[in-house]
């Protein structure tokens, strides 16, 4: 017998397959494997032929079809016969629930019954609720506030900023080279004493920091400052 399908027509692999066991006049229980792979494989054959596009899981059935059929041809083999167990197993799973969807759709009314027509109801865009006086005032404020942080800043905000003078790191480590030079050990904690600013404060660290990359001074473990031997010439 001579059957010609088009995939598109099926949900899934398993719905092919229970169509080829019903054209056969088939029952699940008691299926021919063998024909009903070969019908399989044929259909899928005849439509790569045609450079249709084929669904990967009608694919994937094809390949675990191809390996039951290679396995149920071994004499007295018990891996085909389970291999044959588990594809009856969901070939009866998905019969049930393809009758199942059947029995509901036909008691399926809902799209098909209206008592009327939906009516039109007006908005009212009308604002009703009356709010304390308290709400109103917090409100006001909390606008209030948002206008002030939001206006440009003043002028005096960036005197500090401008006023503040520049501090050269180059000028810092020529600083503490002359220090250590006179004392030859100082403490770390001494080069910040007569900092003014935060600026002089991060020239003196990165001057210092500076100084210990160049191997010119070193930190003991007292956190003195000692200047190198090489460059120490009191």
């Amino acid at each position: 017998m001579q059957l010609n399908f088009k995939l598109e027509q099926f949900e899934g692999p398993l719905d092919l397959l229970l169509t080829l066991i019903s054209k056969h006049k088939m029952n699940i229980l008691d299926i021919e494997i063998i024909t009903i792979i070969n019908q399989y494989l044929d259909i899928i054959k005849e439509a790569q032929q045609q450079n249709l596009d084929i669904a990967s899981d009608f694919i994937d059935m094809a390949a675990r079809l191809v390996y039951l059929k290679s396995v149920y041809l071994l004499p007295k083999d018990e891996e085909g016969e389970k291999l044959k167990a588990e594809l009856q197993g969901q070939l009866i799973e998905y019969s049930q629930a393809k009758l199942a969807a059947e029995l509901m759709k036909d008691r399926f009314i809902g799209d098909s019954i209206f008592i009327r027509q939906p009516v039109e109801i007006k908005e009212d865009l009308t604002y009703d609720i009356i709010h304390p006086v308290s709400d109103l005032v917090k409100a006001y404020e909390i606008l209030d506030d948002k206008s002030i942080r939001r206006s440009p800043p003043r002028q005096e905000k960036f005197d500090p900023i401008v006023a503040t003078p520049f501090v050269s790191v180059q000028a810092k480590i020529f600083t503490v080279l002359k220090c250590l030079m006179k004392t030859k050990v100082t403490s770390l904690k001494s080069a910040f004493d007569k900092n003014k600013g935060k600026s002089e404060a991060i020239a003196t660290f990165m001057a210092i920091l500076e100084l210990i990359r160049a191997k010119r001074i070193s930190i003991d473990k007292d956190e003195n400052m000692v200047l190198s031997s090489k460059h120490n010439r009191r």
